[in-house]
């Protein structure tokens, strides 16, 4: 449950005999360690303590050392206060980490892989993303059902899996549009995509909202209701909106790092909450869009949403601190570069599990010289997933192949044995079969 964060004590110059105490130096490192997570107060507080000092003393100065390194940015909030964010040696780092690996002409143990195999991670990556980020904002489905409906083609059968299945081709038409400015259309548009037969009022989609909502939460029994967040008036969107995508394009005022200005846009628009629903699918979708257009191609191969999803109760609170606390951005751009820097983590130990892996089915499939790439893959993740079901859509999907290649490919394993197939309504299903191991190894 996220509720409103406590209030930190109130802005005032901390004690003078702090700078001159001999425990000034343990409370530097306190700052350093309180600046690598942005802790706000209701963390800072239970850290530590040098001998003598307050927590609220020891956090006013805090405050004090961060304001010196503030930068501002162009969103206002509902008070007229600029938001800003700190430069701090965490988001250094975390940034260094992110334009080596996920940036350029960098070559990785993914930019190694033959076109069929990237084809595949992109295509699950795509998927991961469309479930969880629709996961976040409600979806009721596991990501096994979820994948079965993307690979098969086949309709929705409810607001949770027609959720996903807007986002999935969401992101995946986003790769269309990476070269075109940003503007109010475009992001309407992909609200429109996103939310298509999955609201309560169809009139909501592809539109700005035309009313002011609060967003509420219940956080305990009757009357307990907390507004977590009052987005600006409905009034303001179109204005704001035409701000938010000159601030996009605009590649020549002052340098901002693309990576912060991604998450910028991310939380400016989820900020502004310009439509009735769709507002947080939307503003990852638009992050997304922004991060490809700056040449970070590892993005497509990542799913940040799957980590968030893990921690949503930390996003949501990254928010509000940043909303409550002076106005600074810096508690969700610090929050979101963890988020991406674990996606990166989670993909190399993906692609090195994977790699063992397939080295050693791989040795077993190479007696098998009739086999395709693509029956191999098959083969491999029949292996790996005895439970796993083949038809020959989820097939066509994942590969990029006609239907008539698919069906070929399909049938084939069948005959060899490896494959048993099964008719189940109107469509067949292949499944690996029992002995399909000592089939391989015979």
């Amino acid at each position: 449950m996220v509720r409103r964060p406590e209030p930190a004590p109130e802005a005032s110059a901390p004690p003078a005999e702090l700078f001159e105490t001999p425990v000034f130096p343990q409370l530097i490192e306190l700052f350093r360690k309180a600046n690598r997570k942005y802790l706000y107060w209701d963390k800072f507080k239970q850290q530590l303590m040098p001998d003598g000092v307050e927590p609220a003393d020891a956090w006013r100065l805090l405050k004090l050392a961060r304001g010196m390194n503030k930068r501002i940015v162009p969103i206002q909030d509902v008070s007229d206060e600029w938001f800003s964010y700190a430069r701090t040696e965490e988001l250094e780092r975390v940034l260094h980490v992110i334009d080596q690996q996920a940036g350029g002409n960098v070559t990785t143990s993914v930019s190694g892989l033959p076109k069929a195999v990237k084809q595949r991670y992109i295509i699950s990556s795509l998927m991961e993303e469309a479930i969880a980020s629709s996961q976040i904002e409600g979806a009721a489905t596991t990501r096994r059902n979820a994948k079965d409906m993307l690979r098969a083609k086949r309709p929705a059968n409810d607001r949770s899996e027609q959720m996903i299945l807007n986002n999935y081709k969401t992101i995946s038409k986003i790769k269309e549009l990476k070269a075109e400015p940003l503007t109010p259309k475009l992001i309407v548009d992909l609200q429109g995509l996103l939310t298509k037969d999955a609201l309560d009022d169809p009139g909501d989609c592809g539109r700005f909202r035309s009313e002011d909502d609060d967003i509420v939460i219940v956080s305990g029994g009757a009357g307990t209701n907390q507004v977590l967040h009052a987005p600006p008036p409905a009034s303001e969107i179109e204005a704001e909106m035409i701000r938010l995508c000159a601030y996009a394009n605009d590649d020549d005022s002052d340098f901002e790092h693309p990576v912060l200005k991604a998450i910028i846009l991310h939380f400016w628009l989820a900020y502004l909450h310009p439509f009735a629903d769709g507002n947080g699918r939307t503003a990852r979708a638009l992050f997304y869009l922004c991060m490809l257009k700056k040449g970070y191609w590892l993005f497509e191969y990542l799913s940040i949403s799957r980590v968030i999803k893990n921690r949503d109760a930390h996003y949501y609170r990254a928010f509000l601190y940043s909303e409550i606390d002076d106005a600074d951005l810096t508690y969700f751009i610090t929050f979101n570069l963890h988020a991406i820097e674990q996606s990166l983590s989670e993909l190399w130990d993906y692609l090195e599990r994977k790699s063992q892996e397939d080295n050693t089915i791989r040795s077993r499939l190479e007696r098998e010289s009739s086999l395709n790439r693509r029956q191999r893959a098959i083969l491999m993740r029949a292996l790996r997933e005895p439970d796993t079901e083949f038809t020959i859509e989820s097939h066509q999907t994942s590969h990029d192949v006609s239907y008539a290649s698919s069906r070929n490919d399909l049938r084939e394993l069948e005959t060899k044995g490896y494959l048993v197939r099964s008719k189940r309504g109107r469509e067949y299903v292949y499944q690996p079969a029992d002995d399909i191991a000592s089939k391989l190894d015979d």
